[in-house]
Parts: structure tokens; sequence; C-alpha cells
């Protein structure tokens, strides 16, 4: 089982690439909110990985963080409403499908934009203020630009 470190390590790179994509292919949102999730992913399994947990599938990660559990694990809602949003936000970059819509054969294709972008960026700031205070990570502040975004209000994010 990996560890918390070589979770928050992976986190860390992933918010490396985050910030190569952003300046060398800002248009990418797609890619840019599926690597949000992945960043988010690491830093739940750190946080999993010091309660002794690891689970391979997304639904036992989600029952495992839900605030409404026993689970030592489980989140506060506004943390696990982030990375729910950043799950759903990934799912509609990775396979065009907004899991808002409740017409599962829907002929449209919902493609992922700037506004989804700047959502992960503020679902992901949110995750990292909590892991941050919470094990004191030492997080770097990363640049990321988007214009739809409002800085003001992040901990992580810069122009």
């Amino acid at each position: 089982m990996p560890t918390s470190q070589e979770h928050l390590k992976q986190a860390e790179n992933n918010l490396s690439f985050l910030e190569k994509v952003n300046s060398y292919m800002p248009s990418q949102f797609d890619w840019q909110v599926t690597i949000c999730f992945y960043t988010a992913v690491h830093l739940i399994n750190c946080h999993l990985a010091n309660f002794g947990l690891q689970y391979r599938k997304h639904k036992d990660v989600k029952d495992a963080l839900n605030p409404y559990t026993i689970s030592p694990a489980k989140l506060p809602e506004d943390e696990y409403s982030a990375y729910i949003s950043l799950q759903s936000l990934s799912r509609r970059s990775r396979y065009l499908v907004n899991e808002k819509d409740q017409n599962i054969t829907s002929p449209n294709a919902f493609f992922t934009y700037e506004k989804h972008f700047s959502k992960a960026l503020i679902h992901l700031d949110k995750l990292m203020q909590y892991f941050d205070k919470k094990y004191s990570m030492s997080l770097q502040k990363r640049k990321v630009n988007c214009s739809q975004l409002n800085y003001n209000h992040l901990n992580f994010f810069t122009r």
C-alpha cells in the first residue's frame, strides 16, 4: 500500500503537470479538469492512508469519505461535496457526459469549457486548504491562468 507521503508526492507532481499544461496548452480544459481530479484523488488517498485505508473503487472511497457515515476517514460536508463535484467534472471531461442530465441516451455531447475548469480549481483549492491545515502538508502555491476565476478566494492558485 502506498504511504501518505507517496500520495502527497504524486499530488504535487500532478500540480506541477497542471501548471505546465495550463502554460503550454491553456485551452485544453478537459485535460486540466482531469488533472485537478487526479490531484484530488491522491490527496484523498493520502488522507485515507493515514487511517490505514486503501480502496480500488471510487464507490468505496465515496463511502469512506461520506460525512454521514461512521468512517474514521469521513470528511466535512463541504470538502466531501468538493470531491464529488470534481469527480463529476472529470467524468464530463473524460466521457462527454453530464451526470445532472437524467437522459442516459442523450444525443448531446457535453464538452468541457473554461467555466468547468474554474469550478474544478475552486473545488481542488477547497480540498487543498482542508488537507494542508489538517496534515501540515506545506502545499505550494501554483500559477494557473483561468480568466473566469476569482483568485481572491483561493489559497493555492495564482495568476
